[in-house]
This record gives C-alpha cells, sequence and structure tokens, in this order.
C-alpha cells in the first residue's frame, strides 16, 4: 500500500526513505552472496552501490531540511515486506521479487514526494531518485525473469557456449 506523503513532514518522508534504501542496499548484499552467477552478482553489487549513494545523498537533503538532524535508523521503511524478508531465510526469487516491489514503491513515494515539496532543488532531486528506482526495478525485472525460465540461472557459475554462430 502506497505511503500517503500529505500526512507526513519532509523531515519524516526523507527518513522513510533513508530506511529504505539502507534495506534495499542489505537486499542486494544479501541476494549478492546467495548468487554464484557472475552477472548477477555484479548486477548486485551495482544496485548495492547505487542504493548507498541514495543514502548519502538523502542524508545530506535531510539534514539541510532538518537543521543538521541525521535521518532517523528506527524509522519505519517504505516497504515493509523487504525488510521482514531479511530477516527471515528467503530464497533468491522471494528477494528479487520484495526487492522489485521495493522500488515500484520507492519510485513512487519519491515521485509524490516531489509533488508535495516546495523548494524546486528537492523536487528534482527526488524526481531524480524516482527515476532511479524506475530503472532499477526493470534491472532485476529481467534477472527475475531469467530466474523464472531457467531455476539453476542464479546458482550457474559459468554458461556453456556450445553451438553459439559467432560472426558472419
Amino acid at each position: 500500500m502506497p505511503v500517503d506523503v500529505s500526512s507526513l513532514s519532509a523531515e519524516r518522508a526523507l527518513s522513510m526513505a533513508f530506511r529504505s534504501e539502507v534495506d534495499a542496499a542489505e537486499a542486494y548484499l544479501k541476494l549478492q552472496s546467495m548468487v554464484k552467477n557472475f552477472i548477477l552478482r555484479d548486477k548486485l553489487k551495482f544496485l548495492a552501490e547505487e542504493e548507498k549513494k541514495h543514502q548519502r545523498l538523502l542524508k545530506e537533503v535531510h539534514k539541510k531540511v532538518a537543521g543538521g538532524r541525521e535521518p532517523s535508523e528506527t524509522e519505519k521503511p517504505l516497504a515493509p515486506r523487504l525488510a521482514l524478508a531479511l530477516q527471515e531465510k528467503s530464497t533468491v526469487t522471494d528477494l528479487l521479487e520484495y526487492a522489485m516491489e521495493a522500488e515500484k514503491i520507492s519510485e513512487e513515494f519519491y515521485d509524490s514526494l516531489s509533488q508535495n515539496v516546495e523548494e524546486r532543488g528537492l523536487q528534482e532531486i527526488l524526481q531524480y531518485l524516482a527515476s532511479m528506482e524506475h530503472g532499477h526495478y526493470f534491472l532485476l525485472k529481467g534477472e527475475y525473469d531469467l530466474c523464472m525460465k531457467d531455476e539453476t540461472y542464479y546458482d550457474r557459475e559459468d554458461f556453456q557456449y556450445d553451438m553459439v554462430h559467432i560472426g558472419p
């Protein structure tokens, strides 16, 4: 269920977003440790680094909005199913599914929040974050679809290239 940003202060909304970026980075690192496929591992490493960049950005924005205070580490996350899955023994495909859901929720949250703040600079940052989460969703969706087509995809250490035509 989407979060109603109109009822939140900018400070609280940014704390919630920060917490969700922390959860997302943890999910990608956990997934990275669970898979053997080097392509998927690289994508998960990339996503974890992206979420850490978002954390740094949100921390700085939060400080400006909240008079120097840092975001609350105990704020409720935007995607509680992902937060819960991090504490359970979830499968790779379950975590990918929850991560996709979290990216969608974050995109909608940032987009909605950008429409509820007045400062132009903050609106642009939030729109940037929304577009990044949009891209993350589709990157995950591609990997999720591959996992659903081939249950050994994420567990495969190398790929066989028999019968592949290369060149003219």
